[in-house]
């Protein structure tokens, strides 16, 4: 079962996790590109944007310790990630 965050915005909602590019997007409206994984039983839905896509091209496609402290993954409400997935142009799942 997914966890369940609570937003201020959207209240008690499903927990997501996005890159801190995508998270400040969200209020900056600006477009950083957006990639994310297949839905999985169980485990919330996470995404990275353009930037962090490139470095993981660059770095043999491994989900490191050093690419997720460039991620720097934040804590979303399902509702903000499919906010900010839906203002994007782009949008690739992995």
């Amino acid at each position: 079962m997914i966890e369940k965050v609570l937003c201020e915005i959207h209240g008690s909602k499903e927990m997501t996790f996005a890159c801190i590019h995508i998270a400040m997007a969200i209020d900056s409206k600006e477009k950083v590109g957006f990639y994310y994984s297949e839905v999985k039983e169980d485990l919330p839905q996470i995404a990275w944007c353009g930037q962090c896509e490139q470095w993981l091209l660059d770095n043999g496609e491994e989900w490191t310790s050093i690419f997720q402290a460039k991620a720097d993954f934040k804590m979303l409400c399902l509702d903000c990630f499919d906010e900010v997935k839906n203002n994007e142009t782009e949008i690739h799942i992995r």
